[in-house]
């Protein structure tokens, strides 16, 4: 996969989950990809809703011919929400369809819908990038992704940043393209 820098992504910080090690996780998605062609990347919080955050910006992108990527950064998680499977999954809220044969999601309400995962190599700067879409739109990444806050949908901004906010280096551990529809709601 190219490891030149996106200008559109999903950063997400990612680990250990549901009673898996990463390294599980990752397996587990590799055999997925292969089986069916897609990855269904589970994860939960509002501030990437699949339906007013993702979906909006990815076609967006898209539509200007621009990739958009999953960037992870791997972290020390000890996330153990509950383990029950996703069995559907909807791309609008209304429509729901049993998970694919071959696609495990579990302790998640949403998932991104990924190409296959590459390991990556990038060092990004937060400070020269931006929230792209909701109420926080413009914010520069390096102030949004604190805390709580683990995931945004990022763009690069247009004239580097100026701000003395210093540089925030996150270190890009894998990579993903987002494939249509880019992100669905489970239950």
């Amino acid at each position: 996969m190219n490891q030149v820098e996106p200008s559109a992504f999903v950063f997400m910080r990612v680990g250990n989950h549901a009673g898996e090690t990463f390294e599980q996780i990752l397996e587990r998605k590799m055999q997925e990809f292969r089986r069916t062609g897609r990855i269904f990347w589970g994860y939960g919080g509002a501030t990437c809703h699949p339906l007013t955050r993702v979906q909006p910006f990815a076609r967006f992108h898209v539509k200007n011919n621009v990739q958009v990527y999953l960037v992870m950064e791997l972290i020390d998680s000890r996330a153990n929400p509950e383990i029950l499977p996703a069995r559907q999954y909807s791309e609008d809220g209304v429509t729901w369809l049993p998970i694919p044969e071959g696609i495990r999601v579990t302790g998640s309400r949403y998932a991104l819908v990924l190409d296959e995962i590459a390991p990556g190599d990038l060092e990004l700067d937060l400070a020269q990038y931006a929230v792209d879409i909701g109420p926080s739109r413009g914010k520069l990444a390096s102030t949004y992704l604190h805390g709580r806050v683990d995931k945004g949908c990022l763009v690069r901004c247009p004239a580097p940043s100026k701000q003395p906010t210093g540089e925030v280096k996150k270190r890009i551990s894998y990579l993903a393209r987002l494939q249509e529809p880019f992100a669905v709601m489970l239950r």
